[in-house]
């Protein structure tokens, strides 16, 4: 099943890989624009390190990014959304933009995004997800699918105004 560089699909026109086999990327606006305001849903571990919150019996994490250009909201990451425990262990609330809150730091409220993915290799993901009845009853994936179900995900932040790097801003195993 050979190793083939992987974009989320609802990434695609933004993900902007670093790397060859796509695991790693900056987020670029579809107008040219690196600068985004930032919007998230989750609680702080340690100072400005964002992890998942508690909604009742399940759980919220998300974070968006907001084009400073033009205007355009890119969803990078919800919880119930792009991993096995939030999506299929049905652990994750999909945060409505109703939840969400603006980051801001006292120097910076635009920020240049990197993100790192993880992913199951393929005979794990075909094993796990594509194959076993259980979850095909519910869901039908495919091998498409394994570029939106990741076991790992890392955003991190650069201010645009103080040069700041906000490293982990998430660091998330999703698996």
């Amino acid at each position: 099943m050979g190793t083939t560089s992987i974009k989320p699909k609802h990434l695609e026109k933004i993900y902007v890989p670093t790397d060859a086999n796509g695991l790693e990327g900056e987020i670029i606006c579809t107008c040219g624009c690196r600068a985004f305001k930032i919007r998230y849903f989750g609680e702080f571990y340690e100072e400005l390190k964002l992890s998942v919150q508690e909604c009742g019996d399940k759980f919220g994490h998300a974070v968006k990014a907001v084009c400073a250009d033009c205007g355009t909201e890119h969803l990078l990451y919800d919880f119930a959304l792009h991993g096995f425990d939030g999506r299929i262990g049905n652990q994750g609330i999909v945060v409505s933009d109703e939840m969400l809150a603006d980051f801001r730091t006292s120097t910076d409220d635009l920020f240049e995004i990197k993100m790192v993915l993880e992913y199951d290799d393929e005979q794990t993901f075909f094993e796990d997800f594509v194959t076993p009845e259980g979850i095909q009853k519910d869901y039908h994936f495919t091998m498409l699918d394994r570029a939106d179900i990741w076991s790992w995900v890392v955003i991190e932040l650069k201010g645009v105004r103080s040069g700041h790097i906000y490293q982990n801003f998430v660091n998330e195993e999703l698996a």
